[in-house]
C-alpha cells in the first residue's frame, strides 16, 4: 500500500468513526421517545451536537417567555422604566392618576409611593380621576389562552395593576367544627369575604375558594373544610375583578385616606401632570431588565402578557398587535413562521413550537455579547433560585445550568444555557409532552435527570 492509499485509508477510518460515533443514550421513561424534544448546540463549535425531534412541534409552555423577553429588550431596552403619574389639586381635593403599564407594582412598592405622596402634601383626597386608557376603552383585558376561571394565573391585564392583579387568600383551621380563619394579602375595603369553611380533626383539605365581582368589590368565597392537623396556612390565589379600583382603594388605604372616595375615568394629557399649581409626582418602575428577571425567575404569566400588550399599544396603537410583533421578530430575526396566541405560553393547546426554534432564538440573543447579559441573567439557576430552586441537581453542576422552565398538564420544558462538565458552553432546548401523570413532581424529576445526564456526558 503506497503512502497515498495509507493516507486515504486512515482518513476513511477517521471519517467513518465520526459517522458512527454513538450519541449518549438517555432513559426517558415513562415517556416514549416520540414525546421528547431535545436539542443541544455547542457555542464554540457553532453546531448542533444532539438533536431529537428538533423540527417536531411541541408545547414548550412558559419557555415562550424567552421570546417575549428578547423582543421587549430589543424594542424597549434593559433600562426602560414604566411611569405612573400623579397630580393632586389641593383646592378640589382631586387626585389624578395616569397609568403607564407598570406590571410589577406590588403592595410594598405602593406603600413607598403612598408615603412619597403624603410627604409631598397630598391629603384630604375627595375624588380620584384615573386615566387607564393605555390599552383602549376597557381598563382590563384578558390574554388569549383558551383557559377560563378565576385563578390568579388568569388575572386581567391592565395598565394600572397591583400584585399582578391577584389576591392571596390564606386559610387556617384552629379548632374542629369551628369556622376557619381567613386572611388576605392586601389591606383595603376593596374585598369582602364570605366564609363558611370549618375545621376538622384530621389533615384533609376540602376547601373551595372562589372570587367574583360584587358591586364595587371583589367578593372572596371560602367554603368546605380544612383539617386542624395541617400546620401551615393554605394559600390560594385568585384574580381581582376590577384592577383599577383595587389599585386606587389600596393606595387610599395606605395613605390613610377615605377609601370610599368616588373614582372617575378620563383621558389626561401628559402636560396635565406638570402644572405648577398642583402637586405632581412620578413613580418610576424598576428597569425592564429587573422586571424580566422577576418574570422569568417566577414564570409570571401576568408580566409576560402585560409586556405583550404594552408593545402592541405603544408601538402599534393596538394591544392585539403585541402578538404580531412577537411573530414578526421570529420571522425577521430567526427566519421562522410561528403561530402563537400570547406572550406567556399559557394554554394546553396553544403555542406549538420546535426545539430548533428555541435554539435559533437563543443563538440570536447569544450573538450579541453585551445585550445577552440582561437576557441570560434573568433565567433561574438550576438548584438555586426561582422555579428551579428545588430542581434535583448535584453539587458539581450547581450554578452551571440556567434555564426557563415551562409546565402545563403533561408538559415540562427547559431551555437556556449550560456550562457542561467538560467546560464547554451549550445552548439547549428540552421538552416533554404527553407525560402519563397529572402530577408535576415526577415530570420535573425526569426533566432534571435528563439535564444532569447532559451536563455529565457533554
Amino acid at each position: 500500500m503506497n503512502n497515498m492509499k495509507k493516507v486515504f485509508f486512515i482518513f476513511s477510518l477517521f471519517f467513518y468513526s465520526l459517522l458512527c460515533a454513538e450519541t449518549p443514550a438517555f432513559d426517558f421513561s415513562p415517556v416514549t421517545d416520540e414525546n421528547i424534544s431535545l436539542v443541544l448546540y455547542d457555542t464554540a463549535a457553532q453546531k448542533t451536537v444532539l438533536s431529537i425531534n428538533a423540527e417536531k412541534p411541541f408545547l414548550y409552555a412558559s419557555n415562550l417567555k424567552l421570546l417575549t423577553s428578547a423582543v421587549a429588550l430589543k424594542h424597549l431596552g434593559g433600562g426602560f422604566k414604566f411611569l405612573t403619574k400623579f397630580s393632586f389639586d389641593p383646592d378640589s381635593g382631586t387626585l389624578h392618576i395616569k397609568a403607564g403599564g407598570d406590571p410589577e407594582m406590588v403592595v410594598e412598592k405602593l406603600w413607598v409611593a403612598a408615603s412619597d405622596l403624603k410627604r409631598l402634601g397630598v391629603k384630604g383626597i375627595k375624588k380620584v380621576v384615573v386615566d387607564d386608557f393605555l390599552y383602549g376603552k376597557k381598563s382590563a383585558l384578558t390574554a388569549e389562552s383558551g383557559d377560563t376561571g378565576d385563578n390568579g394565573y388568569l388575572a386581567f391585564i391592565s395598565p394600572l395593576s397591583l400584585n399582578y392583579n391577584a389576591i392571596a387568600i390564606f386559610v387556617k383551621a384552629r379548632e374542629a367544627a369551628q369556622p376557619a380563619e381567613v386572611s388576605l394579602s392586601t389591606p383595603s375595603s376593596y374585598f369582602s369575604v364570605k366564609n363558611t369553611a370549618t375545621g376538622t380533626s384530621d389533615g384533609n383539605n376540602q376547601l373551595v375558594v372562589g372570587a367574583k365581582k360584587a358591586g364595587n368589590q371583589t367578593e372572596i368565597i371560602v367554603k368546605g373544610s380544612l383539617g386542624t392537623a395541617r400546620t401551615k396556612h393554605e394559600a390560594v390565589f385568585k384574580r381581582v375583578a376590577d384592577p383599577t379600583r383595587y389599585y386606587i382603594v389600596t393606595l387610599l388605604n395606605l395613605m390613610g385616606e377615605n377609601e370610599d372616595a368616588p373614582i372617575e375615568r378620563a383621558q389626561l394629557d401628559d402636560s396635565f401632570f406638570t402644572a405648577k399649581e398642583r402637586i405632581n409626582f412620578v413613580y418610576k418602575s424598576n428597569p425592564l431588565r429587573d422586571i424580566i428577571r422577576t418574570m422569568n425567575l417566577y414564570s409570571s404569566n401576568f408580566i409576560a402578557d402585560s409586556l405583550q400588550f404594552y408593545l402592541g399599544a405603544t408601538l402599534r396603537g393596538d394591544v392585539k398587535q403585541g402578538v404580531e410583533i412577537l411573530k414578526e421578530f421570529a420571522s425577521s430575526e430567526l427566519g421562522e413562521t410561528i403561530d402563537i396566541v400570547n406572550g406567556s405560553g399559557l394554554g394546553n393547546n396553544k403555542n406549538y413550537l420546535t426545539g430548533n426554534f428555541y435554539i435559533k432564538l437563543l443563538k440570536n440573543v447569544f450573538s450579541d455579547y453585551y445585550g445577552s447579559i440582561d437576557f441570560f441573567s434573568s433565567l433561574p439557576v438550576m438548584g438555586e433560585d426561582g422555579t428551579l430552586k428545588r430542581a434535583n441537581t448535584s453539587s458539581e453542576n450547581s450554578g452551571l445550568v440556567r434555564g426557563k422552565t415551562g409546565s402545563l398538564t403533561g408538559v415540562a420544558a427547559l431551555s437556556g444555557i449550560m456550562k457542561a462538565k467538560s467546560g464547554k458552553l451549550y445552548l439547549f432546548a428540552f421538552a416533554i409532552n404527553g407525560f402519563p401523570s397529572k402530577s408535576f413532581k415526577p415530570m420535573w424529576a425526569l426533566r432534571d435527570r435528563v439535564m444532569n445526564e447532559i451536563w455529565e456526558k457533554y
